[in-house]
């Protein structure tokens, strides 16, 4: 027998998340007080009174009297057993109805294909029984909303690159062994490269360093032309999963640099750049910053987040960036995870992020992509204007 509540309270969900493989940083408790301006259930599916599933639902009013359910990267159950499935279909569709949502999306956290940047298919942690998972949604009367590849066209990008942490049996690897998979041409830029320049890397879970973080976002925004998040928006983020979000930051000190280059026979254009920096900054200046979350899952395949980087327009040959996705992927490597997920990529696989992270030994991870579960027949009509809703959801998150 399934009963269902919209109100699972934290210990129980948290315990779930903790012994659920791949669990998503946004199906986790906590991430709804980061969404603060949707509304939210903590959702949870017991079998004869054994918790099988939950999810988190983010519930965005889009017009009056219209709201849409979102479940990103979840449900968090096993998509494979038809019945669990069903039965959670049944009574978030309910759930749904109740609050005038005219579709339950969901973005679940499985894959489709998982393959080398070469295309060659690797050990398919996170695409396992897709045929089986997709057919059970088909049923069910969920509808794929098809493959988008590039960036934008869907609530979350359709396209990650995983940098992987263990070899082809799951086993973690150490140090050394992670070293020896990279090429002697990337490895050249990590280590020793950075030492000699001055340069160092801080993992650190101080809250008052947020600004750093966001000071070096808005290098980034201005020199992309695009629009990121706000000290707000990480100090939450950090007060949420203390203990999981840590900042990283790439430091240079200048007057070694600068005793680097003279000893090396650097060019009198870059010593005479490195004396001017130091006189706007200092001796120690900040080159790059970036946020990372490890797994809140236990068990399974631990999978750790690169979420946002910032980096300075200044010294940008130095890969200090590189540094610190190395240091993020050295920390998920201590902290016993199976990959480290880069983010976003353009499925087409011809951007400026798909040729940076590929190097970290990328593995491409095609999501499913989004199912529609239409409550409503005004979801027909709806759909046609979807793209430009989603315009708007990218302007008010």
């Amino acid at each position: 027998m399934y009963t269902f509540t919209s109100d699972l309270n934290k210990t129980e969900y948290d315990n779930f998340v903790s012994n659920y493989s791949m669990s998503s940083l946004t199906q986790t408790y906590n991430w709804a007080n980061i969404k603060d301006n949707w509304g939210h259930f903590h959702c949870g599916l017991y079998k004869d009174n054994t918790l099988v599933g939950v999810c988190l639902i983010l519930v965005k009013k889009m017009i009056k009297g219209i709201n849409m359910f979102y479940i990103p990267r979840g449900y968090l159950l096993d998509f494979t057993n038809y019945l669990d499935l069903e039965a959670m279909t049944k009574f978030v569709k309910k759930l749904a109805k109740k609050n005038k949502a005219y579709v339950v999306k969901i973005d679940p956290n499985f894959a489709r294909r998982q393959y080398s940047f070469k295309g060659e298919e690797v050990c398919p942690d996170y695409s396992k029984d897709f045929e089986i998972k997709n057919t059970n949604l088909e049923k069910l009367g969920y509808k794929c909303t098809g493959i988008h590849k590039e960036m934008g066209k869907n609530m979350s990008p359709q396209y990650n690159m995983l940098a992987p942490i263990c070899d082809k049996t799951g086993k973690v690897l150490n140090l050394e062994e992670l070293l020896n998979t990279y090429k002697s041409k990337f490895k050249y830029y990590i280590g020793s490269f950075h030492e000699k320049r001055g340069i160092t890397f801080e993992i650190t879970d101080d809250i008052k360093k947020v600004p750093l973080l966001v000071k070096m976002l808005k290098e980034t925004e201005e020199k992309q032309g695009i629009s990121l998040r706000n000290e707000e928006y990480f100090t939450k983020m950090m007060e949420n999963y203390k203990g999981k979000a840590h900042l990283v930051f790439g430091y240079i000190n200048l007057n070694k640099y600068l005793e680097f280059l003279k000893n090396n026979n650097g060019k009198i254009e870059e010593i005479n750049e490195v004396n001017s920096l130091i006189k706007e900054n200092g001796e120690t200046m900040l080159l790059s910053a970036s946020i990372m979350f490890l797994p809140n899952n236990d068990v399974g395949v631990r999978t750790s987040e690169y979420l946002y980087a910032g980096n300075s327009n200044t010294l940008n040959k130095l890969r200090v960036s590189t540094g610190v996705v190395f240091e993020i992927i050295k920390y998920s490597l201590e902290n016993n995870c199976n990959y480290c997920n880069l983010g976003g990529i353009d499925g087409n696989l011809n951007d400026h992020l798909t040729n940076f992270k590929e190097k970290f030994n990328g593995i491409v991870l095609e999501f499913a992509g989004e199912y529609d579960l239409p409550t409503s027949i005004i979801y027909y009509p709806i759909k046609v204007m979807f793209p430009l809703l989603l315009k708007i959801y990218k302007i008010i998150r």
